[in-house]
């Protein structure tokens, strides 16, 4: 699937460490996602250095994003573990207790994963730029009295392990901004509601619900608001805390 598993929670998109662009001539994009793009404040992002600490079940985690448009550097460090990660355009680096590790190829593929399976929500919706990024406009949809714009999300087949995962996502038809999304992948489902916007440096973040079930693959098209009423339980909260956003000059 493309999903990096981190206590079923984390998804990583192997498209964040490739030095995505952010060109608005790329095709195909649904006119709510460029919306969405521009509200949530996609021009702020391009040349910004970004902090903030993100805490799940899965931990607590320090992330430094920096970005000046096709260039970027992540440093995500995880105080349980000791580890520290950097990845950007040119390089790929970790550290174990302050000290540096020599990655061969697998070493380099895991760390890209830990720095991609941390970013990819927080950083919605910039992270669904892409060339192997696809859309699907599905219309408005009922969300207890809300109508919603939905748009599905998939990957040209075989550019990652888990381009076979699917997502879903629904907006706010008048702003763009994503008020929830799902995805499936090969051993359930899930579904992220955000309970709560903060809007630093003119970028809009949010704090999300994370609602799960497991075994086997359920597809993301089975979300409703009556099968996540009945069917899906709450795995967990995540909250950004210390969010920072300092524009480059």
């Amino acid at each position: 699937m493309r999903v990096y598993q981190f206590a079923l929670i984390w998804v990583c998109i192997g498209f964040i460490g490739c030095g995505l662009t952010f060109d608005k001539s790329v095709p195909d994009v649904p006119l709510i996602v460029s919306k969405a793009l521009s509200f949530h404040g996609e021009e702020m992002f391009q040349r910004s250095s970004i902090s903030m600490t993100i805490t799940s079940l899965s931990g607590s985690f320090e992330i430094y994003s920096t970005r000046d448009g096709g260039n970027f550097e992540y440093t995500i460090t995880d105080s349980r573990s000791n580890r520290r990660v950097t990845l950007s355009n040119t390089l790929v680096q970790e550290w174990h207790d302050g000290k540096q590790l020599t990655l061969d190829e697998e070493g380099e593929r895991r760390a890209r994963a830990f720095v991609d399976a941390r970013v990819f929500f927080p950083l919605l919706p910039f992270t669904l730029r892409g060339d192997d990024v696809h859309f699907k406009d599905l219309g408005l949809e009922n969300w207890h009295g809300k109508n919603l714009h939905k748009i599905k999300v998939f990957f040209t087949p075989e550019t990652s392990n888990d381009a076979d995962d699917n997502y879903m996502f629904w907006f706010d038809p008048d702003t763009g901004r994503i008020e929830q999304f799902g995805y499936d992948f090969n051993g359930g489902l899930r579904y992220r509601k955000a309970i709560g916007f903060i809007r630093a440096g003119n970028i809009l973040f949010s704090n999300q619900e994370n609602y799960g079930i497991d075994g086997g693959r359920v597809p993301v098209e089975m979300l409703s608001p009556s099968y996540v009423d009945e069917k899906m339980r709450l795995i967990s909260s995540v909250e950004l805390r210390n969010i920072s956003v300092t524009p480059l000059r």
